[in-house]
């Protein structure tokens, strides 16, 4: 058998200053080791879920990675949680000395401030370092900023590969390893029961305007609207859910919809995002029409970074047909495969539902699709891949 790989895994529990200074306190200073469990004293406290709760608990993908490295038998895996400063500064001088440093999406995706004034500890590195980033059209400049300064081995990409050569085309040093998120089967599991009391379900955050979709949005209202001509119940929320509420949410829905994540207008600095969001700022009540034709309409050409996401795994591992937007999704998920396909101009809805209401023709692409996921497409196929190009 062999020797384990030492592994020191950095993630976060939120990149704000809040969320660094109630990890730093309680934590670093007090000591308090447990306050995120379910169990703890803290959580009975009023607003205690806001305050000390996980961050990151509705974005599944974050705690999924982490738990995959974790459970890797090839990793012997230490983590730390950047977002307690106490706990990090103890790894400062360790992380020189560890064979496999990974730095996860939490850590490297909505603030990179905290990994740009530690450059110098990941300078002094022996063994390889790997970083995860987050919401690739954001901050691409300070994300690009760090790849370099640190001379990253691999940057994990959640982008179709394509796209991301393009993206990070300027880091000759680094290796880009197409990354994109997976099935985890021990949370997102199928029921025992072939009951399912919600025909079409959706939990999640409008896709904010700044990122040039409205796509999706469209889709969404327009279920939300017709369903009742359609004879389908639906349960339709924006708001955000943990993980286990999701996957058992998932588990009554019969069906949910969506469509890629991410940008069509990526560039290297983020500059189109960013103007974006500085027009969103100015014009809070802007429409998408009004946003694209200030900032959007009169682009040289552009890459898209448009890419299959956790939330595309998620109902395949509870079996759960998904109706979605026609897409790429980084060349893994086929239409009438894997999904029910719908056109971006919904054109076709209609024909769309009447495949989904037939049962034969739904549980067939469900089940195909599970165990294609469950063969292909787990978190534990991506860490395992992920060893074999460090090692290799």
């Amino acid at each position: 058998m062999k020797e384990r790989i030492k592994t020191l895994l950095l993630d976060a529990n939120g990149a704000k200053p809040h969320a660094i200074f109630v990890n730093t306190v309680l934590r670093g200073v007090l000591g308090v080791r447990n306050y995120l469990d379910a169990s703890s004293p803290l959580n009975r406290l009023p607003f205690a879920g806001r305050v000390l709760g996980k961050w990151y608990d509705s974005a599944s993908y974050m705690l999924d990675w982490r738990e995959a490295f974790d459970q890797s038998p090839a990793l012997e895996v230490e983590n730390c949680n950047i977002s307690n400063l106490f706990e990090y500064a103890r790894f400062r001088r360790a992380v020189a000395e560890y064979p496999l440093i990974i730095i996860l999406h939490s850590a490297a995706g909505d603030d990179l401030s905290l990994l740009l004034r530690t450059v110098k500890w990941f300078q002094r590195r022996r063994g390889k370092l790997v970083v995860f980033l987050g919401n690739e059209y954001d901050l691409m400049s300070e994300k690009s900023a760090f790849l370099k300064a640190v001379s990253a081995d691999f940057v994990c990409t959640q982008l179709p590969i394509e796209s991301a050569r393009w993206l990070y085309g300027e880091l000759t040093d680094t290796r880009i390893l197409e990354m994109p998120h997976a099935l985890n089967p021990r949370v997102y599991f199928p029921t025992s029961s072939r009951t399912r009391s919600i025909d079409i379900g959706f939990v999640g955050d409008l896709y904010p305007h700044f990122i040039g979709d409205v796509e999706r949005t469209n889709l969404i209202y327009y279920f939300q609207t017709h369903a009742p001509n359609w004879n389908l119940s639906i349960d339709i929320r924006f708001q955000r859910m943990s993980r286990l509420k999701w996957a058992e949410f998932l588990r009554h829905s019969a069906g949910t919809i969506g469509g890629e994540s991410g940008t069509y207008y990526l560039d290297r600095r983020g500059e189109i995002v960013n103007r974006a969001k500085a027009f969103t700022k100015k014009n809070p009540h802007a429409t998408f029409e009004q946003l694209w034709a200030n900032c959007f309409h009169d682009l040289p050409p552009f890459v898209s970074g448009r890419a299959v996401s956790s939330r595309h795994f998620e109902p395949i591992g509870t079996k759960t047909c998904q109706i979605l937007l026609e897409g790429n999704y980084n060349h893994i998920l086929q239409p009438e495969e894997h999904y029910i396909a719908v056109k971006k101009d919904l054109s076709n809805i209609d024909e769309a539902v009447r495949r989904f209401k037939d049962k034969t023709y739904r549980d067939a692409i469900v089940e195909r699709t599970y165990e294609y996921a469950m063969d292909q497409h787990t978190y534990a196929h991506r860490v395992n891949a992920l060893i074999n190009a460090v090692v290799g």
